[in-house]
């Protein structure tokens, strides 16, 4: 579609341009008219020859501007719309060794403006500079202070405010390695409370972050801090710690720390919930969801709560952990899952069923900040962009018009939402199956080719599969555009796993038979071939992380999968040996194969590399 934008102000033709190609759009005098009013409510309307954006905050004149390409000129119309949420953000894993690189992380900030996104929580354990302390994120990809200001600078153009997620009790566990950080370690990876060392280093975060973020929020953290009190500061005080005392102590004080620079914080509510029910966090229908009345009370009354929940496929928890936690009369966030933390692939199908119901929930009891969390643990293999669909479709609903979806994700990006979501289809074996999360492709990709313990979690013949997913990905691939390099990375992950997915427990069953010439036709049309193909995967994924990522934290996978290049060879020539009659046996495959987690052999997903690949300490 032509354009002309010469009505808007120079900011703003300047962000246009950054959007025109992917939204479709060519820049000319001759085309139809962009103008652009700020007014109280958000609208969008064609007259035929030119259209016009009324937006009530900057970043829905991005949306605006979606809404353009969905329309195509075709007819006159007018759009108005209000989302339901007044915060709609994402929260961008950059702690788990991937750290975005500044390019990507403007092409992520625009994508939100033009779904109509107003914030994103950049979770940052130890990945950013901290001053005064020059351990804090040492050699981890940790962005700079100029960095972070540029950061915010960048989303502050498309209206969207960057709010900095940290952590000031637990999930530190990367900074305990320097001696710097020993006076204020408890146990696990959990800041000792009540040390000086603590609220030195805390204050330091807080003012360094200050300076570098126009955002007044800031997301404290505190969740998972199960063994809170139980290490050096049970040594140095004596006894047992009340733990929701112990938390409570701390949070007050990080709070009141907080306030200092003016921030209205914001955490993880889990710990309320586990301390008050034995561990566990959520709330069932029948079941009681009240947390004791002196323990709400000591909540600071500045502090939002932050629900989150990824998985529950029930409308009715999502619907009783907001009621419990709206008892609190405290702001409350929802933190959902666009699932991007179980391997190479998303979870764009499971990720859909969740946030349909929470979203339901959200709106039904008048949660209206919301986000979506994009978490990256062990390895941070998946591309962010990997759940579009999901980030999408959520917009879509919040802004009233789920049911037209597909057509402003065929907008958004020039494929069709159909054949993008072929982006999870490296975990499929199945397609009957209502949608699950399991992550196939990484634990079958490294599970062992002689003795592996995964042999159980798969039947043979199912590999078989991988050639058609790796076909389809490659038909995408080809009309991908931008996006084409993170279908590349898992059509040939898919490549892999067609030889792979099964040959483990090929090859125990040929070696369990006796069959050595079956063993030595398995070397020759899969064994042999199989280290060119993750060669191949690995350059297309090293790609991808460098296109993506900072190069900090990469050479975790290189060891991963150039060890796993090197373990195929090696287990070639035990085969082979066993074979041509040079040993007597294979050790590893006299083992009986065990089952490890008897719920991978249907839909189960199993995420540690370390426990994966070998019984022996990794």
């Amino acid at each position: 579609m032509k354009i002309n934008i010469s009505a808007l102000d120079n900011e703003l033709r300047t962000r246009v341009g950054e959007v025109a190609t992917q939204l479709g759009f060519e820049m000319d005098v001759n085309g139809y008219a962009i103008e652009a009013k700020q007014g109280e409510e958000f609208s969008v309307s064609f007259d035929g020859q030119k259209f016009t954006i009324v937006y009530d905050a900057l970043n829905r004149f991005f949306r605006g501007l979606l809404l353009v390409a969905k329309s195509g000129a075709k007819k006159k119309f007018t759009v108005s719309e209000k989302c339901v949420a007044e915060e709609l953000g994402i929260m961008l894993d950059c702690s788990r060794n991937a750290v975005r690189n500044l390019t990507h992380l403007k092409q992520i900030i625009r994508n939100l403006a033009l779904m109509g996104y107003n914030q994103i929580q950049l979770y940052t354990e130890d990945t950013y500079e901290v001053k005064g302390e020059p351990y804090f994120g040492y050699m981890r990809g940790r962005y700079s202070i100029a960095e972070m200001k540029q950061i915010d600078e960048y989303a502050y153009s498309y209206g969207i405010e960057v709010v900095p997620c940290i952590q000031t009790l637990a999930h530190l566990n990367q900074i305990f390695r320097w001696r710097d950080f020993g006076e204020c370690h408890d146990i696990d990876d959990i800041l000792l409370i009540d040390a000086d060392r603590t609220y030195e280093l805390i204050q330091r975060m807080f003012e360094t972050l200050s300076e570098c973020f126009r955002s007044r929020k800031i997301h404290l953290g505190m969740d998972e801090a199960h063994h809170i009190g139980r290490g050096r500061y049970e040594d140095l005080h004596g006894g047992v710690a009340n733990r929701s005392e112990l938390i409570l102590k701390h949070l007050n004080k990080v709070v009141e720390m907080a306030e200092k620079y003016g921030y209205k914080p914001m955490m993880w509510s889990d710990m309320f919930f586990r301390l008050a029910f034995g561990g566990n966090y959520y709330v069932k229908d029948g079941e009681d969801a009240s947390i004791p009345d002196e323990v709400m009370a000591k909540v600071p009354e500045n502090l939002r709560l932050v629900y989150w929940d990824y998985y529950s496929r029930e409308y009715s928890t999502y619907e009783n952990m907001m009621k419990s936690h709206l008892k609190f009369n405290r702001e409350v966030m929802f933190g959902g899952g666009a699932w991007t933390w179980t391997g190479f692939a998303p979870q764009n199908a499971f990720s859909f069923e969740t946030t349909r119901l929470a979203l339901q929930a959200c709106k039904k009891n008048g949660i209206n900040k919301i986000m979506f969390t994009m978490w990256g643990d062990n390895g941070a293999e998946c591309s962010a962009l990997g759940v579009l669909p999901t980030l999408c479709m959520a917009s879509e609903y919040l802004y009233g018009h789920e049911e037209s979806y597909e057509d402003a994700f065929k907008a958004l990006t020039g494929i069709s939402a159909k054949d993008y979501l072929t982006i999870d289809i490296a975990n499929l074996v199945a397609f009957d199956r209502a949608p699950n999360v399991n992550n196939r492709c990484k634990y079958m990709l490294y599970n062992d080719v002689v003795g592996g313990i995964m042999d159980n979690a798969c039947k043979i013949g199912q590999g078989e599969v991988y050639a058609a997913n790796a076909k389809k990905l490659k038909a995408v691939e080809k009309t991908a555009g931008a996006f084409a390099y993170i279908f590349k990375t898992q059509r040939l992950l898919c490549e892999v796993l067609e030889l792979k997915f099964d040959l483990g427990a090929k090859i125990r069953q040929a070696y369990t038979a006796g069959d050595k010439n079956a063993l030595k036709a398995l070397v020759k049309k899969c064994v042999s071939p199989l280290g060119k193909r993750i060669n191949a995967f690995y350059e297309a994924f090293r790609e991808q992380w460098m296109k993506e990522n900072k190069p900090f934290g990469f050479e975790v996978q290189d060891y991963r999968i150039g060890g796993l290049i090197k373990r195929v060879e090696h287990c070639e020539k035990m085969i082979m040996d066993y074979v041509n009659g040079k040993s007597e046996n294979i050790a590893l495959l006299d083992e009986k194969c065990l089952d490890f987690y008897p719920e991978l052999i249907e839909d189960g997903a199993f995420n540690s590399f370390a426990l994966n690949i070998s019984t022996s300490i990794v």
